[in-house]
């Protein structure tokens, strides 16, 4: 006679299974990025997500599998981080490796809430589909070294996310992940009836998403057909990442500028834009005038006429610095700065810093960078330019704050060094195509050592240099006038009201069904 099972060790094991299952679901969601490029894994890994959270019978089971998710997901997509760290930090290979795991599994917390919550929604009474999209779509709100969300990974299929106009980055992400929550229960439902309603309903959501992307690229194409456009030049110096910070390389960088700007207006640009923190000197924060033409430290060269949107770190006091972006004119008169608001961790800051001293002294650099506290953007000619520093085209809210200075187009300037030779520059460039969406402008980036890029107002990547040698890459950019979107003007709140309701909705129909029985 066989030993009866012990309920414990089969919870264990269901644990196990269920983990390992969530990390291969995580993997495959992420096979999306290069160098695989297998876009359609995004749905297929939500897939599996949906229909492994069924199985999920308590919030904890819940957090477990999605935390797996999650950690398999950023193990493949951040599979760069190991040789960053590297490269740029005196830390061995395996003390990398661990950090590049700790990362993954620390970015998949917010899948770890989602699967917790989503499984907390289920048991008051919310359909899993539902419980499941409105989870996820909870979790996007929490704070990321590297965010990305679904509608990030299926960017490079345009039609798909043209409704970020209207719900933002995280609404396409909710209703792709329904659709696929969809897919899922259909799956497992034992009633044919059921299975086809939940397919149908699927459907429905993808031909929605379609055919209001077809729609709106036909109007994003007719607005920019009748919009005036400027000629501008984007800069890609080519400058190493630890020759950016050697002072004795500063000359030689300068004059790459200078002679990569001098060629861009021979060509006929209007505009010329530099990468974040090319130019090598640092200036007073309250500078609005270039040290003299005569020296080595001036921002514009003899002959150059601008305008040109210069990054550059400025220095506000005797400790602190800011990461910023200025126009600077060929008579040497500077604008006000743009300061980047939204710091990287550990590029920029260094979380828990002051407690661990350890941490500070592996990861900082140089005076320490400050937020910026406001939108400010930058006027050169008829360009009103909303500025994105680094990884600021990738948050929702920071091109949300762009719009507030009322441009007519956005400037990313970004410094990709760090990264050069990985698959971090393609998953930026790809992130960044919602934020041209969502506004509804053209959006051109400027990236030393990553793909310079222009991306129209509907998400179509129209121009791109990838290649590590200098050179300045000259687009067309069309200077939309058009009203604010939905999503500039009011954000995630409308998604997130009807969410809201819709849960509770179903929680309360749930106790209404509960107390009639009892």
């Amino acid at each position: 006679m066989l030993p009866p099972r012990n309920p414990r060790s089969f919870k264990r094991f269901g644990a196990l299974v269920g983990s390992a299952l969530a990390l291969i679901f995580g993997a495959t969601f992420a096979l999306t990025a290069p160098p695989t490029n297998l876009t359609v894994c995004v749905l297929l890994g939500l897939v599996g997500l949906a229909w492994l959270s069924t199985r999920a019978d308590t919030w904890q089971r819940g957090a477990l599998f999605g935390l797996f998710f999650g950690a398999g997901a950023n193990l493949v997509a951040l599979r760069f981080v190991p040789d960053v760290i590297t490269r740029f930090t005196s830390l061995p290979t395996a003390v990398a490796l661990l950090a590049w795991t700790l990362l993954s599994f620390a970015q998949g917390l917010s899948w770890a809430f989602a699967g917790a919550l989503g499984a907390e929604l289920r048991r008051r009474g919310v359909p899993a589909f539902l419980a499941l999209s409105a989870a996820v779509y909870a979790g996007f709100f929490a704070p990321a070294l590297f965010p990305w969300t679904p509608a990030g990974g299926l960017s490079t299929w345009p039609l798909v996310v043209q409704a970020a106009d209207v719900i933002g980055e995280r609404g396409v992400a909710l209703f792709v992940t329904m659709a696929c929550a969809l897919v899922a229960n259909a799956i497992v439902s034992k009633e044919k009836a059921t299975r086809l309603k939940l397919a149908g309903a699927a459907g429905a959501i993808v031909a929605v998403l379609l055919v209001y992307g077809v729609v709106a690229e036909a109007r994003v194409k007719e607005a920019r057909a009748h919009a005036k456009k400027v000629k501008i030049a984007l800069v890609q110096p080519s400058t190493e990442a630890k020759t950016r910070w050697d002072p004795a390389a500063a000359v030689v960088i300068a004059d790459r500028l200078h002679g990569l700007t001098r060629a861009a207006e021979n060509r006929g640009a209007e505009l010329v834009v530099w990468p974040e923190a090319a130019f090598p000197y640092v200036l007073n924060h309250s500078a609005r005038t270039s040290p003299p033409a005569f020296t080595s430290r001036t921002v514009l060269a003899p002959g150059l006429h601008g305008p040109v949107v210069v990054g550059i770190g400025l220095q506000k006091d005797a400790t602190s610095s800011t990461n910023s972006a200025m126009v600077a004119r060929g008579d040497g008169s500077l604008s006000a700065p743009y300061d980047k608001r939204h710091l990287l961790a550990f590029g920029e800051h260094v979380p828990f810093a002051e407690e661990i001293p350890w941490m500070k002294k592996t990861f900082a650099r140089g005076v320490g960078i400050v937020p910026g506290a406001e939108a400010v953007g930058l006027v050169a000619g008829d360009v009103r330019a909303g500025i994105l520093i680094c990884y600021e085209d990738n948050l929702p809210e920071a091109g949300r704050e762009a719009m507030s200075t009322k441009p007519n187009v956005l400037l990313n300037l970004t410094n990709d060094a760090w990264f050069a030779g990985s698959a971090e520059g393609e998953l930026h460039l790809r992130l960044s195509v919602l934020r041209a969406i969502e506004t509804r402008r053209d959006l051109a980036r400027a990236v030393n050592l990553g793909p310079t890029s222009h991306v129209d107002a509907a998400g179509h990547v129209l121009a791109r240099y990838d290649a590590p040698f200098p050179k300045a890459l000259d687009v067309e950019v069309a200077l939309l006038e058009t009203p604010p979107t939905l999503f500039t003007r009011l954000g995630d709140y409308p998604v997130m009201a009807l969410l809201a309701g819709a849960c509770m909705m179903h929680i309360w129909r749930a106790r209404a069904r509960a107390r009639g029985e009892s």
